[in-house]
């Protein structure tokens, strides 16, 4: 174990790299290029404190690169960055003091922010920050009693302001401090911002909370569609073999609801040996998540798919035949026309024409929007007829809320119909009692209903991709 010292940004700087590879926990990604690592802020005295000492060390075992700084957390960031041992793409921090409030201030997102970059961190803890302050105050003008469209810069939240909406983008466990800390976490986690609460400062939830955050590695990828380079989070299981991998089509939020949901399953799939890759269509093209609508689902993020799956095809860690699709809201609507077959299709998909089946082994769709046209299905209630049908041989579950009051329960249904007129392998699954995002962690679900949701999918994965680990 090595320290360095340096005086460049900061009052004390010590920089402890661990030279052991990374613990089987965050082994799950492309081992070769380093090891994940933490900017610890610790702006209280000229001597790093004992907490941060200790969990420094307990880091460090754990295979993680810690730099302890006193202030400028995101030049530590860039020195961690360019060491050769450390995966640039996967730093994190941890504040405490002052240094807690930083924190948040350095990764709170603003929402007029016209473009999107990725977050500097992965994910981010502080210890008893100051809460009292509202959102409008982070950015240096209240919300407060205001209305306007988007104001509130949550997703699915209507178009009024409130005031101690705090917005990031950054995975954030605040451990401790006042009550209003716990306010601030539970309102954020409402919107799909992942911001979460602890009492108990143990050490061990922190760092299983890093170590989740570290399963994955930023790729990016060629796209076939001219000035677009494409990026994406993608996981492995541990080992060398080609494995199943699956796709994961984002819903709306982007990267900002990543966390609920693409992770998680990102997360299971690496548990049942699956690899996978969530492909980030909003970030790939400089776009605000919050402009999501101004690229197409039904084509410019269809071809994202397909792009993805020739990507993955060629990695030798990939089984090329056993490629499957999983995405949600938007991503299933995705997903709905990146495996359409259409009699009249042309020479580009998608859509796909009859005789040439997309190259997907799999397809799930959670709430997709069946109300809308795809190939030959001219959307709403079709008739009953073969030759309006939705068409695909991809086999396809899809799962909706009968409370939905985004995608249609009944137009899901309608589709179903269609679909199996013409032969088409879609299994329709509707939840009573549930509405919009039933399975991502934000909304008052069941939790009978998640469960049954997440085992539903497991097991028709693992039935249509049986024999191809």
């Amino acid at each position: 174990m090595g320290a360095l010292r340096t005086t460049s940004f900061a009052a004390t700087v010590v920089l402890a790299l661990c030279s052991t590879t990374v613990s089987a926990r965050g082994q799950s990604v492309l081992e070769s290029r380093g090891v994940p690592a933490v900017v610890i802020l610790d702006p209280g005295a000229a001597a790093v404190s004992a907490p941060s000492r200790t969990l420094g060390r307990l880091l460090q075992r754990a295979g993680f690169a810690t730099l302890t700084v006193t202030r400028d957390p995101l030049g530590g960031a860039a020195v961690l960055a360019r060491r050769p041992s450390v995966r640039g793409d996967d730093v994190a921090i941890v504040g405490y003091g002052s240094g807690a409030s930083t924190v948040l201030a350095t990764i709170v997102e603003r929402y007029a922010l016209a473009v999107a970059h990725r977050p500097v961190f992965r994910s981010a803890v502080a210890f008893a920050p100051v809460c009292a302050r509202r959102y409008g105050d982070w950015i240096g003008r209240s919300l407060a009693g205001q209305a306007g469209r988007g104001s509130t810069g949550a997703p699915h939240q209507g178009d009024v302001a409130r005031s101690g909406l705090y917005r990031t983008a950054t995975p954030l466990l605040i451990v401790g401090g006042q009550a209003q800390c716990r306010e601030l976490a539970r309102d954020s986690y409402m919107h799909e911002y992942f911001v979460r609460y602890a009492s108990d400062d143990a050490s061990a939830g922190v760092q299983s909370f890093l170590a989740q955050n570290a399963q994955y590695t930023d790729v990016s990828f060629p796209s076939t569609q001219p000035g677009t380079t494409l990026t994406g989070e993608l996981t492995r299981p541990a080992g060398s073999a080609s494995v199943p991998t699956i796709i994961i089509s984002p819903g709306t939020a982007g990267i900002e609801g990543f966390s609920f949901w693409e992770r998680p399953w990102a997360r299971r799939l690496r548990d049942l040996g699956y690899a996978s890759l969530i492909v980030d269509s909003y970030l790939s093209r400089g776009s605000a998540w919050k402009n999501h609508w101004r690229i197409d689902a039904r084509a410019t993020r269809a071809r994202d798919l397909l792009d993805a799956r020739a990507y993955l095809a060629a990695q030798p860690f990939v089984a090329a035949s056993s490629i499957g699709l999983l995405g949600r809201s938007s991503g299933g609507t995705t997903i709905f026309a990146a495996i359409v077959q259409d009699a009249n299709a042309p020479a580009s998909p998608p859509p796909f024409g009859l005789e040439s089946p997309p190259p997907f082994a799999v397809a799930v769709i959670d709430y997709g929007y069946c109300q809308l046209a795809y190939g030959d299905w001219p959307g709403g209630v079709p008739a009953p007829s073969a030759a309006i049908g939705y068409r695909t041989t991809v086999p396809v579950l899809l799962q909706v809320g009968a409370d939905d009051t985004t995608v249609s329960a009944a137009a899901c249904g309608a589709l179903a119909r269609s679909a199996h007129q013409v032969g088409t392998p879609l299994t329709l699954v509707v939840y009573p009692d549930v509405g919009h995002r039933f399975d991502a962690g934000v909304v008052e679900t069941p939790p009978a209903t998640v469960r049954a949701s997440i085992q539903r999918i497991t097991s028709f994965l693992e039935t249509q991709l049986r024999g191809a680990r």
